[in-house]
């Protein structure tokens, strides 16, 4: 068959003025689904939710969980696998794994879940990898759906342990944090793995919406198992590789063969465009035209009981007399090349300020905002600033900034509430 998946590389300059110093370019690499070649399909799904079931989850925030789990009980079919453990100073087995076949018994389990007590998260992420285990299912989706609202003390280690172990048997975790309290820095560290991602809920009314979206994104599977190669020319350099569609992470790659890289992408839930930031460095070339990258996507079509698929083209170098040559940027790459900076500065901030450096964190808040002013995003630019300022004047950032801005910047928070 023709291929499902389109390849069309960007390069952030497409003519090169002659050097004799290597020269930096960005390729973006958008992917498409190709329309009517191959239709999604409704896998079945095996889901585990882990919630966070201490004191300060008491009140709206519990309430909202419980009919958001409501809602995911509703989303899945007969066929599909749920369970549900909840943590504290201890974890509990409130559904046990199970197909979803009497959905008034499972709703009014979880109606019975109370808040009390501490955080430790490690307790409720081993018994949920127990939980999303016990299925056995020839092709499908397992996924741990975390929520918690606060800082789990002493086990941060253990959780990344239990997560690594499920992603490297095949079960994504999507790792939600609600309010001010919990640790971005864990969760992302979590989530930082293929069929894995993490959320910033600014309001404890999105849960719903947050947990529906989230299963129907792992229910309707356009493609799996896709993998990213790169063969690039003698002397050029893969310096970074990052994800910018349909939300900004860095993904890792490694150097399989000489000059040839691969990266595991996991999953590609519906058809939402796919993107890649790759940093390339290009060596010395001659005036002319020179072959520089071979970009190759593998990946199976489980809707067409296809594998073994592959998508891809061969980039070229335009090089031309220095004289000869304006210096021009595509404006598209230069758009989600502001934005990866800006993400990269916050992290910086951040970690500057965890060192006492709260004037280079203030600097490097600035510089963010400036590149997301430039990227168009006006909105968390002024987040960007105030935040800024605080540091400058006071030494410290607000816990709710720091989020917005972390989140915000890679495409991970929900809408902004009205409701706090």
């Amino acid at each position: 068959m023709s291929n499902a998946i389109q390849l069309e590389a960007t390069l952030s300059r497409a003519v090169l003025p002659e050097s004799t110093e290597p020269q930096l370019v960005y390729v973006l690499l958008d992917m498409q689904a190709l329309g009517g070649t191959a239709p999604l399909l409704k896998l079945s799904l095996n889901l585990c939710l882990v919630i966070d079931r201490s004191s300060s989850m008491r009140g709206e925030r519990l309430q909202q969980v419980k009919e958001g789990a409501a809602r995911i009980i509703d989303l899945l079919s007969e066929d599909d696998y749920f369970s549900l453990v909840t943590f504290n100073d201890r974890a509990d087995v409130v559904v046990n794994t199970q197909r979803v076949r009497n959905r008034q018994d499972l709703k009014q389990a979880v109606n019975r879940i109370e808040a009390a007590g501490g955080t430790e998260m490690a307790t409720g992420m081993a018994m949920a990898l127990q939980e999303v285990q016990k299925p056995v299912m020839l092709q499908g989706v397992s996924r741990i759906l975390l929520l918690t609202d606060g800082r789990t003390y002493g086990d941060e280690g253990r959780c990344v342990e239990l997560a690594r172990r499920a992603q490297d048997r095949g079960i994504g975790v999507t790792a939600m944090g609600i309010g001010t309290e919990w640790n971005e820095d864990l969760l992302e560290t979590i989530a930082a793995r293929e069929n894995s991602r993490t959320q910033y809920i600014t309001s404890a009314t999105q849960i719903s919406q947050v947990f529906a979206d989230e299963v129907k994104r792992m229910s309707s599977i356009f493609a799996q198992d896709l993998r990213f190669h790169v063969e690039m020319r003698p002397g050029a350099l893969l310096r970074s590789l990052d994800r910018v569609r349909p939300y900004l992470t860095s993904v890792p790659i490694s150097e399989d063969h000489e000059h040839v890289w691969t990266a595991s992408l996991g999953d590609w839930p519906n058809t939402e465009p796919q993107a890649l930031l790759l940093e390339v460095v290009v060596p010395v070339l001659r005036v002319g035209e020179h072959p520089l990258l071979r970009l190759r996507i593998t990946y199976s079509l489980p809707g067409l009981s296809l594998k073994n698929q592959q998508a891809q083209l061969v980039l070229r170098m335009s090089v031309r007399q220095a004289g000869a040559v304006p210096y021009e940027v595509n404006p598209t790459v230069k758009q989600w090349l502001e934005r990866l900076v800006a993400y990269r500065l916050q992290a910086n901030a951040w970690q500057q300020a965890e060192q006492g450096n709260a004037e280079v964190a203030s600097q490097r808040l600035q510089m963010a905002g400036s590149r997301l002013l430039d990227a168009g995003e006006i909105d968390l630019a002024r987040t960007v600033q105030e935040e800024a300022t605080r540091l400058a004047e006071s030494g410290h950032a607000s816990a709710e900034g720091r989020k917005r801005i972390k989140y915000g910047t890679r495409g991970l928070m929900g809408s902004p509430d009205d409701t706090k």
